[in-house]
C-alpha cells in the first residue's frame, strides 16, 4: 500500500503551489509556503475529520499558511508595496506569458488579501461556492458577495493599469 501523504502530496502539490504562487507572486516564497502548508498537512492528516473533502482542507491549510505569512511581512510589505509590485512586473519570471498576463498578476497584487482568495479560489481553481465558504470559514452568500465585490474591484484597478499605459 502506498503512504497516503506521498498520495496527498501528488495530487494538490500543483493546485496549492499555483494558488500560492498566486498570491505572493514570488516563486521562491510560494514554494516555501507550499512546502509549509504540506508539512502542516502532514502533521495533521491523523485528526482529519472529514467534514469537508481533502481539497478544501488543504486549500484551507495554504490560505491559513499564505495569511500568517502575509501578517509576518505586512509590515514591512506595505513601506515598498510600489517598488515590490513593479519589480514583479519587469523581473523575468517563466510563469508570466505576456503583457496582458503581467497586468492580470500586477492586479492581483493590489487587490486585499481576501479579495484575491475569492478570485484565485473560485475562477482559477474552479472551486465551488461551498468549498470556497469552507476554506474561508464564511458562508456561502458572504463568498458570492465578496467574489462579486472581488471582481468588481478587480476590473476597477485593471482599467486604471491600462489608463495608465
Amino acid at each position: 500500500m502506498s503512504d497516503p501523504r506521498i498520495e496527498l502530496y501528488e495530487t494538490y502539490k500543483n493546485a496549492i503551489f499555483l494558488y500560492l504562487y498566486r498570491s505572493t507572486q514570488n516563486k521562491h516564497i510560494a514554494e516555501d509556503l507550499t512546502q509549509d502548508t504540506f508539512l502542516k498537512a502532514f502533521q495533521s492528516l491523523a485528526t482529519f475529520r472529514g467534514e469537508s473533502s481533502l481539497k478544501t482542507w488543504i486549500f484551507r491549510i495554504a490560505r491559513n499558511t499564505y495569511i500568517n505569512y502575509s501578517m509576518k511581512k505586512q509590515t514591512s510589505m506595505e513601506v515598498q508595496s510600489d517598488i515590490i509590485i513593479q519589480q514583479l512586473i519587469q523581473q523575468h519570471d517563466p510563469y508570466k506569458r505576456s503583457d496582458n498576463q503581467s497586468a492580470i498578476e500586477s492586479t492581483l497584487l493590489r487587490l486585499p488579501e481576501n479579495y484575491r482568495t475569492y478570485i484565485i479560489l473560485r475562477d482559477v481553481n474552479d472551486l465551488t461556492y461551498e468549498e470556497v465558504a469552507v476554506i474561508t470559514n464564511e458562508t456561502i452568500g458572504q463568498v458570492k458577495v465578496g467574489l462579486y465585490r472581488a471582481r468588481k474591484k478587480f476590473k476597477e484597478i485593471y482599467r486604471n493599469l491600462e489608463d495608465r499605459e
